[in-house]
């Protein structure tokens, strides 16, 4: 698989918001994540600590509504009470999801995304502040060879379904059971960033070769291609920077 790795940028998690600056700001302070661009197209936070990787917050005038197939595990490690204050005192509310007596605090952002903040665990360490990104998927070994084969990120050989950035910094990306059957699009989504210096089509024709399929969608001419992914999760391939 080494040698057939396409090897493209996974460059950002996008967050769709009714309103990207409170939400983008809401995050920024919580992850302690500089606010890397701002305009009327949203916001995008640098994450702390990882070069080449950022959270975009992007304006949606609606959206499917909990349980999502992806949330953030924020590592709050020996601070978990007190980052649970902080997000209460910026926005958040406690919320019941079914989870009972768990070493971790359900929260849901000024948006209504649950989120969980994580008590002290070793395997988040180096993660940043955010441990993980579990994300539902309907198959999920194809689901993991899939991003493995189409991305620059590596499995983390301590868990199986588990990837993560080749520096070893940054969040895990889990690949886990679905909650329940999928439901519109994911308002939460990935995206890669095509290399300069190839073919854009090629790079999709590749892509599609590997299990992604188009999206048929109706929001008009985008500059970028959504795809679905062999987990059955919406990704976007965007267009190599000029």
């Amino acid at each position: 698989m080494a040698d057939d790795r396409m090897n493209l940028r996974l460059e950002s998690l996008v967050i769709d918001a009714r309103d990207p600056r409170l939400l983008g700001r809401f995050w920024s302070g919580l992850l302690e994540a500089p606010v890397e661009e701002e305009s009327q197209q949203g916001m995008r936070l640098r994450y702390p600590g990882m070069d080449g990787f950022f959270v975009d917050f992007v304006p949606v005038p609606d959206r499917e509504a909990r349980p999502h197939r992806i949330h953030l595990d924020v590592f709050a490690g020996a601070r978990r009470d007190e980052m649970v204050e902080q997000a209460l005192a910026a926005g958040a509310a406690h919320v019941d999801i079914g989870q009972r007596d768990v070493p971790w605090v359900v929260l849901v952002d000024p948006e209504d995304y649950a989120f969980c903040v994580m008590p002290e665990r070793e395997f988040y360490r180096d993660t940043g502040p955010i441990g993980g990104l579990p994300l539902d998927a309907d198959d999920i070994p194809a689901a993991t060879e899939f991003w493995l084969a189409a991305s620059d990120w590596v499995p983390d050989d301590r868990y199986a379904h588990t990837l993560r950035h080749p520096s070893g910094a940054g969040p895990l990306l889990g690949f886990t059971e679905p909650v329940e059957p999928k439901r519109g699009k994911n308002p939460m989504h990935l995206d890669l960033r095509a290399p300069a210096g190839v073919d854009y089509e090629e790079t999709l024709a590749a892509l599609i070769d590997l299990g992604a399929t188009p999206l048929d969608h109706d929001w008009g001419p985008l500059d970028w291609t959504v795809l679905v992914d062999p987990g059955n999760n919406e990704f976007c391939l965007l267009r190599p920077r000029s």
